[in-house]
C-alpha cells in the first residue's frame, strides 16, 4: 500500500510537467497554425475553386474525369494540353502551355545548378579546411552572396550582364559581347550562373561543418595504407559526409525548384518567358492575372514534385551503406 501511495504523487507531478510543456509549446503551435498551416489549407481549398477576389468567394471548378464529375477543373486546365499531345512542343515553346514550359525551365535550372553547387561547395570546403593563410577571409567572401537578398542579387547581375554592363565592357574588345539577359537563348543560362554563385557559399558551410566531424584517425590509417590525396577524398572524406550530402541535396533541390526572386528581378521572367520558372508562373497567374484557383493548383502540383524528389532521396540515403 505504501508503494502505491508513493506512486500517486509522482504521477500527478508528471502530469503537471506535461501540462507545463504543452503550455510552452502552445504559442508556437498557434503561430504555426495561423501563419503557415492555415494559409496552406486555404490554398488547397482554393485549388478546387474558381475564386472571385472581388466577391470574396468562389464556385467549384467542376470537370468530368473518366466519366466522373469532380472539382478538378483548375488542375485539368493547368495540365492540358499534355506535352505528348503536340509532339512535346509545350517544352519548346511557351505558346502551347506555359505551365509545362515553365516546368521545363525549372528542371533545366535544377539539373545545372544543384550538381554544380554541391560539387563546387564540396571542393571549396576542402580547400578552406586546409592550412592556408587568410582562410577566414576567404570563407567570409564566399559566404557573402548568401547574405544578399534575391532582389539585390538579381539587380547586381542584371547590371553586370546588361548589354552595356561590366561583363560586356570586358568582353567587347575580344568580340564576345552579348546581350546575356536580353537573349532568350542565353537568359536562362545566365540565371543558372546567378544560382550557382549564390548557393555555393551556403552549401560550403555545411560541408565545412561535416569535415570537422570526420575522425583524423581515418586519414592516418589511409596514409599508412599508402592512399594518395585523391584516394583519401574518395575513400574517407566523401563517404563519411553521407548525412551532409543528403541534407545539402534536399535543401538544394527544394531551393532551386522554388527559384523566384532572382528570376523575377533579373529578367522579369523574360525575354519571351525564357526565365519564367514554375514559381514565377504561379506568382503571375495568382497575383497578376488574379486566377487564384489556377495558381493554387500549380502550387500543389509543384509540391507533389518536390515531395517525390525528397522522398526518394531519403529512401536512397537510408539504403546507402558506407565502407570505412
Amino acid at each position: 500500500m505504501s508503494s502505491v501511495r508513493e506512486a500517486i504523487p509522482s504521477i500527478g507531478s508528471d502530469d503537471q510537467n506535461n501540462l507545463a510543456g504543452y503550455l510552452f509549446l502552445l504559442p508556437n503551435i498557434v503561430v504555426f497554425s495561423v501563419f503557415l498551416l492555415g494559409p496552406v489549407a486555404f490554398a488547397f481549398y482554393l485549388a478546387f475553386l474558381d475564386w472571385n477576389i472581388f466577391l470574396g468567394r468562389g464556385e467549384w471548378a467542376w470537370t468530368t474525369v473518366l466519366g466522373i464529375r469532380l472539382p478538378l477543373g483548375n488542375f485539368i486546365e493547368v495540365l492540358t494540353p499534355w506535352p505528348w499531345e503536340n509532339n512535346w512542343a509545350s517544352l519548346r515553346s511557351p505558346s502551347y502551355n506555359l505551365w509545362w514550359f515553365s516546368l521545363r525551365n525549372t528542371f533545366i535550372y535544377v539539373i545545372v545548378v544543384v550538381p554544380t553547387q554541391i560539387i563546387g561547395a564540396f571542393f571549396l570546403a576542402l580547400a578552406l579546411d586546409s592550412r592556408i593563410r587568410g582562410k577566414k577571409a576567404f570563407r567570409a567572401a564566399y559566404f557573402m552572396p548568401v547574405m544578399l537578398t534575391s532582389a539585390a542579387s538579381g539587380v547586381i547581375w542584371r547590371w553586370l550582364l546588361a548589354t552595356n554592363g561590366v561583363a560586356n565592357q570586358i568582353l567587347r574588345p575580344l568580340g564576345l559581347a552579348h546581350g546575356w539577359a536580353s537573349d532568350p537563348g542565353t537568359a536562362l543560362w545566365a540565371l543558372t550562373l546567378i544560382g550557382i554563385w549564390g548557393g555555393i557559399g551556403f552549401n560550403m558551410i555545411f560541408y565545412l561543418a561535416g569535415l570537422q566531424n570526420i575522425p583524423e584517425e581515418l586519414y592516418e590509417a589511409a596514409r599508412i595504407d599508402g592512399a594518395s590525396g585523391w584516394d583519401r577524398i574518395r575513400q574517407v572524406t566523401w563517404p563519411n559526409l553521407r548525412n551532409t550530402h543528403f541534407f545539402v541535396i534536399v535543401l538544394s533541390i527544394i531551393g532551386t525548384f522554388q527559384v523566384f526572386g532572382i528570376a523575377l528581378v533579373f529578367a522579369e521572367g523574360g525575354p519571351y518567358y525564357a526565365t519564367t520558372t514554375a514559381v514565377v508562373h504561379i506568382y503571375n497567374t495568382a497575383f497578376v492575372y488574379t486566377e487564384y484557383g489556377k495558381g493554387a493548383a500549380m502550387a500543389f502540383i509543384l509540391f507533389c514534385i518536390l515531395f517525390v524528389f525528397s522522398y526518394y532521396q531519403y529512401r536512397f540515403n537510408q539504403q546507402e551503406e558506407v565502407d570505412y
